[in-house]
């Protein structure tokens, strides 16, 4: 398969990192860090035992190994457009000793699975990437079953903050939003989804907030995993410019008093 046709999905190329290995790190740690809210999430969005699941933009395939376990007899097909990552699913897969699950390199913007095939369908922060998120939502119900779920779990930067220096906080996370629009993402998907569900013609379309907070994760965590990643959306010399904030909001979370939250959009709807 041809990789360079594959990289052009939108804002986010894995293997254009400047630290390729901290950011698959990153992942991982995204991956594992809030996995029971995940997995309620799944659980309440309809995911049952014997299920057929396709993780679309599955990454190194963490993710997709605890939806395998989680659905036991049933199986689950974890598809990404970058084939370093798909490689490193093949690890995990084999790390975590689950045989249900299998890996391939594919688009969401020309899926190549057969039609009404899926039971259940997750997508897990890969929407505010995508340049035609209308395309991928098209394929994505054509490839579910009648009565299949959708499930895409995304984020919104109006539902992003943290204290002390908002000020520097707010400023940076705008930067990097315009930087990853640019790109072709969009940081404030969440919210949006819901009327993109419902003008994709899912049915019984739903759309939950659960908020993760610094008291959750830890505001070291935090910082990383939500937010230190977004400098790869900003230009030499943008990154520059925005350090002494970044110096700022990193004393800042040496503070007692520092806090910090997102809001994490889960969006269901069915194929009739």
């Amino acid at each position: 398969m041809n990789t360079e046709a594959l990289s052009d999905a939108g804002s986010y190329k894995f293997g254009k990192f400047e630290k390729n290995a901290e950011e698959l790190a990153r992942l991982k740690l995204q991956a594992t860090v809030a996995i029971d809210l995940e997995r309620e999430v799944w659980k309440n969005s309809g995911l049952k035992p014997g299920m057929n699941v396709l993780d679309v933009a599955c990454g190194p395939g963490f993710t997709a190994c605890e939806l395998a376990k989680t659905v036991e007899h049933g199986t689950v097909t974890g598809v990404d457009i970058n084939e370093e990552l798909i490689f490193v699913a093949h690890q995990a897969k084999t790390a975590e000793k689950v045989q249900n699950v299998s890996f391939q390199a594919g688009n969401l913007y020309d899926l190549n699975l057969p039609e009404n095939s899926f039971d259940f369908v997750y997508a897990r922060f890969v929407f505010q990437h995508l340049e035609k998120p209308d395309v991928a939502l098209s394929n994505i119900r054509k490839v579910l079953k009648p009565g299949g779920i959708l499930c895409v779990l995304d984020i919104d930067d109006n539902w992003t903050s943290f204290s002390p220096e908002s000020a520097a906080f707010v400023s940076f996370i705008r930067k990097s939003g315009a930087g990853q629009k640019r790109k072709g993402g969009n940081r404030l998907i969440g919210s949006q989804l819901f009327e993109k569900l419902n003008k994709a013609g899912f049915k019984n379309v739903s759309t939950k907030i659960h908020p993760i907070t610094t008291e959750t994760l830890g505001v070291r965590m935090f910082l990383g995993v939500a937010v230190l990643f977004r400098l790869e959306f900003l230009t030499k010399l943008q990154k520059l410019i925005f350090m002494p904030q970044l110096l700022k909001i990193k004393k800042a979370s040496e503070s007692p008093d520092a806090w910090g939250s997102l809001g994490i959009f889960v969006t269901t709807g069915t194929k009739d």
